[in-house]
């Protein structure tokens, strides 16, 4: 059974909290959430499937960016989070279940903009360097993890800079795309698939097109997961999602949910690796 709703509890009912038949989960951005069409995010697509493969469970989804959310899941609430890259103060605060192989997060420019750009003479971006500089505008999401290379390159280097600005609302990709698109910002950081978010005929009559490149220092992989508290609730409702997601079913989802992810050339140079991960998903049953 799945629940929706756009607006934000800061306090979840007691009875909520003794409950193990209600996930709540909490959702960086959710057209479904809001009543809109079928939503191109991992989060909604994979709460759709857990709850039509756990129809005894209530699934809520509700909006939170990702500050909150991990201070609800710092504080043990019954609540989860469907995408999330463990690091080591998170591993902390809740367990976590291994479900997405995606390649590395990529710096999306205003392609106006690719020539200011510190690059290396491969074509990869100089993150560091760009990040000193004072003419190019930067946005991200407070909170957020890019992956253990480009979380080291911004712990060093963001507090120094000049023109990068942290955002803590709740929203996906597209609000920072959107940033670009209208002239207030010229880079993020993201996942290269993030921009099939953006209305790309649009984007070109508005002179705002964008393009994703290459972050030097940050070629591997990254793997996502689902989170819940580091409580007993937490632990139980992990070990039975991953028991659904490790059956061929749930497996099969989850790999064709990373698939359509890549490009064609992604899938010549990765897809082994891709169908590697996949076929070890039994290892990966219970939480870390």
């Amino acid at each position: 059974m799945l629940d929706s709703t756009s607006g934000w509890a800061t306090t979840l009912a007691p009875e909520a909290k003794e409950k193990a038949d209600t996930i709540t989960w909490l959702m960086p951005d959710s057209q479904s959430a809001g009543g809109g069409a079928a939503s191109l995010g991992f989060s909604d697509q994979l709460v759709d499937y857990l709850a039509q493969a756990l129809p005894q469970i209530r699934h809520r989804k509700v909006v939170a960016n990702v500050k909150r959310s991990w201070q609800m899941l710092a504080h043990g609430e019954p609540v989860c989070v469907g995408s999330a890259v463990r690091t080591p103060e998170r591993a902390t605060q809740a367990y976590f279940l291994p479900a997405q192989w995606v390649l590395p997060p990529q710096l999306i420019v205003r392609q106006d903009r690719l020539a200011a750009l510190p690059r290396t003479p491969g074509g990869e971006v100089d993150l560091p360097a760009l990040m000193r500089q004072a003419r190019l505008r930067g946005a991200l999401f407070e909170g957020r993890s890019y992956g253990r290379a480009i979380d080291a390159q911004l712990s060093l280097q963001s507090e120094a800079s000049p023109r990068l600005s942290h955002y803590a609302q709740a929203g996906a990709a597209d609000k920072l795309l959107q940033m670009l698109r209208l002239d207030r910002a010229d880079y993020t950081i993201d996942y290269d698939f993030a921009l099939k978010l953006v209305d790309k005929e649009e984007a070109l009559a508005s002179g705002a097109a964008l393009q994703s490149l290459p972050i030097l220092g940050a070629s591997e992989p990254v793997i996502g997961s689902l989170a819940c508290p580091r409580n007993a609730w937490g632990w139980a409702t992990l070990l039975r999602i991953g028991q659904v997601l490790a059956a061929p079913a749930g497996t099969q989802f989850l790999r064709e949910r990373m698939a359509a992810r890549l490009s064609p050339e992604a899938k010549r140079q990765h897809g082994h690796k891709l169908d590697q991960f996949y076929k070890d998903r039994k290892q990966r049953s219970r939480p870390q």
